[in-house]
Formats: C-alpha cells, sequence, structure tokens
C-alpha cells in the first residue's frame, strides 16, 4: 500500500511584540507554496497551513504531522518568519505570542522539531526553512556568543534514527544583529526570495533539470541555489541530506520526447542522391508525424527540420510545411473575459490545441498568478483569480518540442457597488454585452443548377458581459439562415442564373451586425466542356490522379471529331482507333503511376487507382485489337477475287 503525502507550511507574519518586527512575505509565501504542493498535477500533498498561531498550537501540529506517520508516509514541513537564537545559543522559531526574553516558553525550539523527526516513522521526511532573522535579544542584553548562527548545527547528521530526512535552509549562516529593542535586519519587507524560487521551479517545472517528467529533491534545491544566488549574492542556501536513492516532491510538465531513431529503410531515402527519393521520404516523415507514439513523432521532426534546413528546394518546400502542421496552435490566441465582479466565481475558458498529438504536447506558464491553468482531455482550462481589481492583462506561453505559441488573457475586475449594498445584498456587476463576428463577407463563388453547394458558417462571439441573444434580423430570398448556438450557419438556394448579392443582419442585445453574401449561379447550358476542363484542373492541384484524367478529357473533343469520320469507315479501321486510344491510356497512366512512385517513396489508394486504370486502358487496347484482326480477316473473305 502507496503512503500519504503531507505538507504543514507554517508561516508568522505578525507578532504581538514590538521587538519583532512584522513580516511582509510569509502570508503570501504560504499561499503560493500551499497551492502548489496542493495542485494533484504538480505536488499531490495533503496540504495544511498553520499562520500567526502560538507556539503552543504550532508544537501540537508539528507532533501531529511526525507522530501520525506510517514508513511509506512522504512528510515535508515548511517554516517562513523569524528564527531566533537565545544566550546560550540555542535556535527558535518564533510564534505570534513569542517574548524574545522567554523563548523557551513562547517560541518554538527547534531541538523539539529535531525530536519529532527522529521519533517519526516516516522514512521520507524534508524540512524547509526560510528564516528571515538569526537572532533576537530583549532590551538592553549583551551578545553572549559571537558569531553567525549555522541552522544545520540545529539540525546534526547521524541522529535520524536510521530514518531518511532532508533539510533545505535559506541560507548557509543565519545572521543576528539588534539595535534597541528591534532587529536591524533591513531586508524585512522583501519578498522571499527562497520561497519564491521554491514556487516557481515546482510551478513552472523549470526545477525539472533532465525533463523526465519528475522534480526531485536534488533537483529543486540546485535550482533553488541558483536562483537565489542570482537574486542575491549575499545568501546561499545550504542542505543536509540523509536519503537513500532519489526523493520526488513534484511532477513536471517539461517531460522530455526522446526522439525514436528512423527506420533504416526511410534514412537511406533521405540520404539517397535522387531528390525525388528524398521528396518521397518527405511524405512517408510526414505520415509518422502524425502517429501517436510521440517518440517516433518527435524522430519523424527533427528528420523534417534537417531537410527544410539543408536540401534543395523540391524537398525543402515540402517539409516545411509537414513542419508547420506540426506547430503549436491554440484553437484561440486572445482570451477576453470581460467585465467580471470582484470576488464572484472565477470564470472558466476551454483552450484545444489543434494539430496532431506531437504538436498537443506542450506545457503552460502563466505570466501572472492571477492566471490558473489546468490541463484537460481537450486542451487547457484556464481561468482567472476574481480577489483582485482592475484591468489585468498576462499571457499563457504554451512550449513544446514542435515550437511555442502564446495565448494572450485579460479581464476587467470591477469594485461591488457600495450604494445599496447592505439592502441589496450583494449586487451583481455586469459590462453591456458586445456582437463580434468572425466574417463579415461570404463568397459562395459559382453554383451550378441543382447543385447544393457546401454551407458557410460564421462565428459570434460576446466581448462583453451577459449574454448576446443574438437573432436573425433579414436574409436573402435565395439565402437560408439559421442560428446554432454561437455558429450562423448559411445555406445558398438560388433560384435564377445570375450574380447574386445580399445581405444578412444579425440583431443581438451588443448591437447589429452585417454578413454581404455573393455567389454566382451558372446554367446548366452555360459551356458545360469549359465547367467540366475547370473542375478537372482545379482537382488537379489536390490530387495527381486528376492530372491524366484532365488531358485525356481535353483530347477527347478532338478524338470526337475524328471519329465522325471514321464511323464511316470500314469497321476494322474503327477497332483500331479504338486500339491506339485504349494503348495511350495505358502508357499515359502506366508513367503517372511511375512518377508517383518516385515522388511519394511508398504505394497508396491513388497509385492503385492510376495502376487500375492503365490496366483497363491496355484491356481494351487488346479487345480492340483482336476485334481488328477478326475484322480484317472477314473483310479479306468477303472481297471478289
Amino acid at each position: 500500500m502507496s503512503g500519504q503525502r503531507k505538507a504543514l507550511i507554517i508561516a508568522n507574519d505578525e507578532y504581538e511584540q514590538e521587538a519583532l518586527r512584522n513580516l511582509l512575505a510569509p502570508g503570501a509565501d504560504a499561499e503560493a507554496l500551499g497551492r502548489v504542493l496542493g495542485d494533484p498535477h504538480i505536488g499531490d500533498f495533503a496540504v495544511q497551513v498553520v499562520r500567526n498561531e502560538p507556539s503552543h498550537v504550532i508544537q501540537g501540529q508539528i507532533e501531529d504531522l511526525f507522530s501520525e506517520s506510517r514508513p511509506d508516509d512522504v512528510l515535508l514541513l515548511h517554516f517562513s518568519g523569524h528564527g531566533l537564537k537565545s544566550e546560550s545559543g540555542e535556535l527558535f522559531f518564533a510564534a505570534s505570542n513569542t517574548r524574545p526574553n522567554r523563548l523557551g516558553s513562547t517560541a518554538v525550539a527547534a531541538d523539539f522539531v529535531q525530536r519529532c523527526m527522529r521519533d517519526a516513522r516516516s522514512r521520507s521526511i524534508v524540512l524547509l526553512l526560510d528564516c528571515c532573522y538569526g537572532g533576537a535579544f530583549p532590551q538592553g542584553a549583551t551578545v553572549r556568543v559571537a558569531g553567525d548562527v549555522h541552522v544545520l548545527d540545529s539540525f546534526p547528521q547521524g541522529r535520524s534514527g536510521g530514518r531518511g530526512r532532508a533539510v533545505i535552509t535559506a541560507s548557509n549562516a543565519m545572521e543576528y544583529a539588534f539595535e534597541g529593542d528591534r532587529l536591524a535586519d533591513d531586508q524585512h519587507q522583501r519578498p522571499s526570495v527562497f520561497t519564491s524560487a521554491l514556487v516557481e521551479g515546482l510551478a513552472t517545472g523549470d526545477a525539472d533539470r533532465d525533463e523526465d517528467g519528475l522534480v526531485s529533491l536534488n533537483e529543486l534545491y540546485d535550482y533553488v541555489f541558483d536562483k537565489v544566488r542570482e537574486q542575491n549574492p549575499h545568501q546561499t542556501p545550504s542542505r543536509q541530506v540523509e536519503l537513500e536513492g532519489e526523493l520526488y516532491l513534484a511532477r513536471s510538465r517539461r517531460r522530455r520526447i526522446r526522439p525514436a531513431p528512423i527506420p533504416p529503410d526511410l534514412q537511406a531515402a533521405i540520404t539517397d542522391q535522387n531528390m525525388y527519393a528524398r521528396r518521397g521520404a518527405v511524405h512517408e516523415l510526414q505520415s509518422r508525424l502524425g502517429s501517436e507514439d510521440l517518440p517516433v513523432a518527435a524522430g519523424a521532426y527533427e528528420a523534417l527540420a534537417g531537410l527544410a534546413r539543408t536540401d534543395i528546394r523540391f524537398v525543402a518546400d515540402p517539409a516545411a510545411a509537414a513542419l508547420g502542421q506540426a506547430a503549436v496552435r491554440p484553437e484561440e490566441t486572445e482570451l477576453h473575459f470581460g467585465a467580471q465582479r470582484q470576488g464572484s466565481d472565477p470564470p472558466h475558458r476551454t483552450v484545444r490545441l489543434l494539430g496532431p498529438p506531437i504538436a498537443r504536447a506542450c506545457a503552460p506558464r502563466v505570466s501572472d498568478e492571477w492566471i490558473r491553468v489546468n490541463e484537460t482531455t481537450e486542451g487547457f482550462d484556464i481561468s482567472v483569480d476574481t480577489t483582485g481589481t482592475g484591468t489585468l492583462r498576462g499571457s499563457v506561453d504554451l512550449k513544446g518540442p514542435t515550437g511555442e505559441a502564446v495565448i494572450a488573457v485579460d479581464v476587467e475586475l470591477l469594485d461591488q457597488a457600495e450604494q445599496g449594498s447592505q439592502d441589496a445584498g450583494e449586487a451583481t456587476v455586469a459590462a453591456p454585452p458586445i456582437l463580434e463576428l468572425s466574417s463579415s463577407a461570404l463568397d459562395f463563388g459559382s453554383i451550378r443548377a441543382g447543385s447544393r453547394p457546401k454551407p458557410g458558417r460564421v462565428k459570434m462571439r460576446n466581448l462583453g458581459g451577459g449574454d448576446l441573444h443574438a437573432r436573425i434580423a433579414s436574409a436573402p430570398a435565395w439565402i437560408e439562415a439559421q442560428l446554432t448556438g454561437e455558429t450562423l450557419i448559411l445555406k445558398a438556394e438560388p433560384k435564377a442564373p445570375g450574380s447574386l448579392l445580399g445581405d444578412v443582419v444579425i440583431d443581438s442585445d451588443g448591437g447589429s451586425a452585417a454578413i454581404r453574401i455573393t455567389a454566382n449561379h451558372v446554367a446548366d447550358q452555360a459551356q458545360p466542356r469549359a465547367r467540366a476542363f475547370s473542375v478537372l484542373r482545379s482537382k488537379g492541384t489536390y490530387s495527381p490522379i486528376y492530372r491524366p484524367a484532365a488531358r485525356v478529357r481535353r483530347a477527347a473533343a478532338v478524338i470526337v471529331a475524328i471519329l465522325g469520320r471514321w464511323l464511316r469507315r470500314p469497321r476494322a479501321q474503327y477497332y483500331g482507333l479504338l486500339c491506339l486510344i485504349g494503348l495511350a491510356i495505358g502508357i499515359g497512366f502506366t508513367n503517372e503511376a511511375m512518377i508517383y512512385q518516385r515522388e511519394f517513396y511508398h504505394s497508396s489508394a491513388e497509385e492503385v487507382v492510376l495502376i487500375s486504370i492503365a490496366v483497363f486502358g491496355y484491356v481494351v487496347a487488346l479487345i480492340m485489337l483482336i476485334r481488328f484482326g477478326l475484322a480484317r480477316r472477314a473483310r479479306r473473305r468477303n472481297s471478289p477475287p
């Protein structure tokens, strides 16, 4: 049975004694660290926060944490506040009721914490100490012990009773100073660099140095050490570790996807001197890029990046196009939450990620703490903290193995109305709705009589608050308009030929908007052969199978004219002409199939169709050849001597 993960966060920033200055950082530290450790996607700890409590309450919570533990439990104790030194050199942690001249009875002794850790059954214990001050003395007291207070000396090694533990402190030595009845440290109003580095390393996943998806204790210490030294060169975090193996404190979204090797035959095609072979390899790599197996997709991405960077344009252009399809693409790049009432329930928006699985394997990073991101099966659920006020702007950065993307986030948090709040209760402040359409024009192109063109879709969005209550005000007679949720579906059903123009008007509580609709209705009798050639040419840009078909179709007009003359000739010549036509079809489609094989490296359904048409042409040619021979033979028998 796996053990539990428990975290106790003790923060003290308000003190009864004036000798202990109030701090600004511990309260924010406790909230931020508790949120990260309690996140099921990161720390997954059962977190308990004890803030500004007297010493006996803190001692009881510490003793409960350790005495009720089991061998497989992971215990974490974090202390943020004043660290005090007695006249005999003992270390104490200040509580809200701590008196500097009565540390033994009003503060939490480091020796007490040491005994609780030693008696605990848990084999995995982590102690994090973020003490802003090293010593405090009663007014007029003389410093009897010179030098610094070394925190780790209060938690010596070799006394853990065989149980693994680790102690990480904000600094190597806790300096102390005394001026009259106050502590003389000028750093008390600055945010805690140590705890901020802890929270940042766990929340962003940057502490996961090897990118294996897990943050170990050693990785976290290395990250915090570098961050603290970067911001304050005079502060040196220290550690004391007695753990067997690695202790993992959190999960990370920075899991590295290690590319799988390319198969030997595909690798040979990538390095082949024949450019057609390399271009065919691009098509195969593109199919591997869409694989559900992320290492396989990552290997294909690396190979395509190399071809796009170093090969000729004939090969590099399709490789670059394949890479573009695997870029990180959120469905929305801007999230406007509009006006929200302060303290209201946080609004949520779900942003889907587009593209193959490798493109969706990205990790989010928020620019500000008021932006909250949770991973879902569809993408990311993004919400905002409504406790603040004013207009807030930030972003969510998405970083994955195939690139990066940014989602801009903004919200306006409004204060509650002061007048009438007592009588009417909590007033709801809502901004007026604002209607916005994804497109203001829609062109159906040429519509053949009797055909059913693909419906057009226009999305509506509310940039303000409240509900839009959108409705269709007017539409042309040849347009069928229908509202489905936030999508407007438009179907063109023209009756008479000619150019068509009209406006679809949408009314809503957030204003009105119009969509200009254009189309060209073509009758069946208008140049049917030219339309057929146009369709074939347009289709030929999408699939190689239509290129030879278009050529044959364009030659059909010439053949029909020739047949007009040959149909009056003897039957043998008619069969001979059809034999030549079948032979031409077979040779033409065979050539197209060979080109397709060279370009795309492997067989496909389209190539099978090409070969089938070629075989059909050869069969027709063979049958007509036999009929031609029989007709010639009959003609000779029937001719007079």
